[in-house]
């Protein structure tokens, strides 16, 4: 599985940036590895002096964290000028999130949603995590957003120097948050967006519908009268539907129970008929062998055209269509994500894990008599549709013409589809949140991407070139990785921005044999002069998250910039991060077990640090270890004042990548299948006592936490282990079994394929959930919760207090008002902060400093440390 997976039972620890030597009078931006000097010089302070770890006092507190720090997501760059949005996340506004714009004439950065007391919060809730809640339509400069208080759609003028527009509400039907909607891109060709649509209410009573009912869908909205017309429906849920540049297609990924996004998932493209209905579609890539096609094309015609008639193409959502031309590849069960047409529209391009390990793809669009796509769009009177359509006369979507066309057009492009990125690396990311952009195609057919190799820790950004002459399995294609300094994209997304005519003289090259632009040179630091505009939210284990951009003269200059090129528009913390306290970590690999057999998993390692003290001697630091949720997710090596937190107060933190982790191909991925419980529990144990017995932490202190399915890991360790003595869970599942009945609708199946399905597997579940097993913890353990989860209902965090606290443990829970799943509001993130610290002081036996206004934590079952 590539270096990182070595069998070898040695840790191969391996640094991510290593620290430089720092002197006293030095500060550490954490938005730069830059040093800047302390004035005056009597601030500079002494030698550091020796105290008990976990006593160290620290300027890192959580009011210092949470201070003007915001949560920074989904970067767009404007087409039509370079203006650059994105949102951000404040928790000192009850954690609202908001729209924000930088004008590119003057770098003036202003909000573009209204203010706190207007209500609005750009926020969709489809699949409960959301993903992509805005999208901007050039020809009108509008933008169309979610609103968190009632899911509906909203309307604001964005254009010129004028303030932005209030919000005009746009979806009139979507009532008490009925309709939910998220992903939504702009169909130029019929002016209309097309959007991911979730429906909770029933449509004849109002009723909410439990989550087995909630129906998921592809729909057209109507902007002028806010109605949504059903493209495709049948699947369970649906994702980044994107109509090519002509409108004759569309493409989408669609997937079924009880198979999440990573697992197995299907890429489909469809005609679109003059009047906007969606023809029959055609299955490119993924799915499993159980999905049954249709016998052959002229059997589904019936049910093409009864579908096209409706305005929606169905499937029977249970892994057959009757209405589905298969193309029969890649019948494993791979996942597929993030379709994106070239921008002339001659390609599709997909990512695809079929050998194990998500690469890149792209297949040509098909050319047959009657339609067209590889050349562009053809000439169109001002104001109509295509000249010529893909359905057939009547726009039904689903005709002879396009049935055929397909069966010999998108069947042999599937087939022929080449691979771009053929190496043991990850180019796409699980897909928790509809917001994944990972890469842009260019107008030279080059294509800029963020991906994970497991040799290197963290994300890289690269640009692959084609070669001059076409090839198969990425044969020519030249991979150049660029030097931006950040080891982390946030979600990730990548936006870019061609200025016309540098786009136009990159087409032009790539047409004639070229790859583009032989040459460049960085324009301007990100000042928007460039042929080329980059942005994302980035960040590296030196500096903390930020929305960055680069403009270059064109993307072969690429290849020559450096971190000091990148132009710096907002920061996600709102101070610095004083020098002397940067723990930079170590990526390790270290010995751990799979089925009994020998194998490794990998962690980040973060050391204690802090200038003012030093260790007493003889003694060793207490060791966090971060368990993530998901636990279909990762570890960040984006610079994070949480764990600094700790590492400044004398902690050790491990930052765990268990089996089950992204980033290591699918094999490392699939190691939890039906041993969630069992797996990350182990690697979480191994990684503690690999560090005890390297001699980096100190055994009688081993604590270990995290936030939902990393909550479970923590409460599992601590259930059926006694490596731990102590541990935190935020919001964290305690009940296997009541999380599958009573969970949302995008996770309700997530355990048939963790644990096993019900009622079969129900003596799985009962076995590996901690509050079936109460009695085996022996060690102290505090609950974190917001009260109004719907992911993990806070009975279950009462629950499982309740019954620590009647076995006689060290116990509490904090109930946070107002929470979801997870905390947004700044009170609560730092009342969790303070209040895991101090619980650990009390059960381990030191004093932290705590601020005063820290709300009371009641401890049940205190007892001396000694006698704990």
């Amino acid at each position: 599985m590539g270096n990182r997976e070595s069998k070898e039972a040695d840790a191969k620890p391996s640094s991510l940036s290593p620290p430089r030597q720092q002197t006293s009078a030095e500060t550490v931006d954490p938005q730069s590895s830059t040093p800047s000097p302390l004035a005056p010089a009597a601030a500079i302070s002494s030698a550091p002096r020796p105290a008990a770890l976990g006593e160290w006092e620290s300027p890192i507190t959580s009011a210092f964290i949470t201070e003007k720090a915001v949560r920074l997501g989904s970067p767009q760059l404007r087409a039509s000028d370079g203006a650059l949005f994105w949102l951000e996340g404040r928790p000192d506004e009850a954690g609202r999130q908001v729209l924000v714009m930088r004008s590119p004439a003057d770098g003036s950065i202003r909000d573009v949603t209204p203010g706190v007391d207007s209500g609005f919060n750009v926020r969709t809730t489809v699949h409960e995590y959301g993903g992509f809640e805005y999208c901007l339509v050039e020809e009108n400069d509008r933008v169309y957003f979610s609103n968190y208080s009632d899911q509906a759609l909203y309307v604001q003028d964005i254009g010129g120097q004028q303030a932005p527009s209030p919000p005009r509400l746009v979806t009139h039907g979507s009532v008490d948050r009925g309709e939910r909607f998220a992903d939504a891109c702009w169909d130029a060709t019929r002016r209309r967006l097309v959007s991911v649509s979730e429906h909770h209410r029933d449509s004849a009573t109002g009723a909410e519908l439990p989550p087995d009912k909630v129906v998921n869908r592809l729909v057209a909205i109507d902007v002028s009268s806010g109605a949504a017309t059903p493209l495709a429906s049948g699947a369970d849920f649906y994702a980044a539907p994107r109509p090519s540049p002509c409108g004759r297609w569309l493409a989408w990924v669609e997937w079924d129970f009880p198979n999440m996004p990573w697992d197995c998932t299907r890429l489909m493209v469809a005609p679109v008929g003059q009047d906007g209905t969606v023809g029959q579609p055609v299955r490119i890539a993924g799915g499993s062998g159980g999905r049954t096609a249709a016998g052959s094309i002229k059997a589904a015609e019936g049910a093409a055209a009864a579908a096209a008639s409706s305005g929606s193409t169905t499937s029977d959502g249970n892994g057959g269509d009757g209405n589905v031309v298969d193309s029969n590849v890649n019948d494993d069960g791979s996942a597929i994500q993030q379709p994106v047409w070239s921008p002339d529209g001659s390609y599709l391009y997909f990512i695809d894990d079929r050998t194990g390990w998500w690469n890149l793809y792209r297949c040509r669009t098909p050319t047959s008599q009657g339609f067209q796509e590889s050349g562009g769009k053809e000439e169109e009177k001002a104001g109509e549709g295509p000249k010529q359509e893909v359905g057939g006369s009547g726009g039904s979507g689903g005709g002879d013409s396009a049935s055929r066309g397909m069966e010999g057009g998108w069947e042999a492009a599937a087939e022929a589809a080449e691979s771009l990125s053929p190496m043991q690396a990850d180019w796409g990311f699980p897909l928790w949140t509809l917001d994944r952009r990972s890469y842009q195609v260019l107008s030279d057919g080059s294509v800029l991407a963020v991906f994970c190799d497991p040799r290197v820790a963290g994300t890289s950004l690269a640009l692959l070139q084609p070669p001059s002459q076409p090839s198969q399995s990425g044969a020519g294609w030249q991979l150049t990785r660029i030097d931006a300094g950040f080891t982390h994209f946030g979600a990730p997304i990548l936006t870019v921005r061609e200025a016309p005519a540098a786009a136009a003289a990159a087409a032009a090259a790539a047409a004639a044999g070229g790859s583009g632009s032989s040459g460049g040179a960085v324009g301007g630091n990100g000042k928007g002069n460039g042929g080329l505009t980059i942005a994302a939210v980035a960040a590296s284990p030196s500096r903390a998250a930020a929305v960055v951009q680069l403009s270059v003269t064109s993307a072969a200059a690429l290849a020559s910039v450096g971190p000091s090129d990148w132009l710096e528009v907002r920061k996600s913390t709102g101070s610095q991060l004083p020098g002397g306290y940067l723990s930079v970590p170590e990526a390790l690999s270290y010995p751990t077990t799979f089925d009994d057999q020998p194998t490794t998993a990998h962690m980040l390692f973060y050391p204690p640090t802090n200038k003012d003290f030093t260790h007493l001697p003889g003694s060793l630091p207490p060791l966090l270890v971060k368990s993530h949720g998901g636990p279909t997710s990762a570890a960040s090596t984006a610079l994070s004042p949480l764990l600094q937190y700790w590492t400044s107060r004398g902690f050790a933190v491990a930052d765990v990548d268990y089996g089950g982790s992204t980033g290591y191909g699918r094999e490392y991925r699939n190691r939890l299948r039906e041993r969630w419980g069992l797996v990350d529990v182990q690697d979480c144990c191994a990684a503690a006592e690999w560090l005890v017995a390297d001699g980096r932490v100190d055994p009688r202190r081993l604590c270990i936490s995290g936030g939902s399915a990393g909550g479970f890991t923590t409460l599992a360790c601590l259930a059926f282990r006694r490596t731990f003595s102590a541990g935190a869970s935020l919001y964290g599942v305690v009940d296997l079994r009541l999380l599958a009945e009573h969970t949302h609708k995008f996770e309700s199946r997530y355990l048939d394929l963790l644990l096993g399905p019900l009622p079969a597997a129900a003596d799985v579940y009962e076995a590996r959930s901690p509050l079936k097993h109460a009695d085996g913890f022996a060690a102290p353990v505090i609950f974190f919760q917001g009260d109004q989860d719907k992911v993990v209902p806070p009975e279950q965090a009462v629950q499982m207090y309740e019954a620590i606290k009647s076995a006689g443990l060290p116990t509490g829970l904090v109930m946070m008002a107002g929470e979801q799943h997870g905390f947004r509001q700044a009170i609560n993130i730092r009342t969790a902060l303070d209040g895991e610290l101090y619980f650990y002081g009390a059960v381990l036996g030191f004093k932290a400093s705590m601020p005063g206004d820290l709300p009371d934590i009641k401890i049940d079952n205190l007892k001396p440390p000694q006698q704990q």
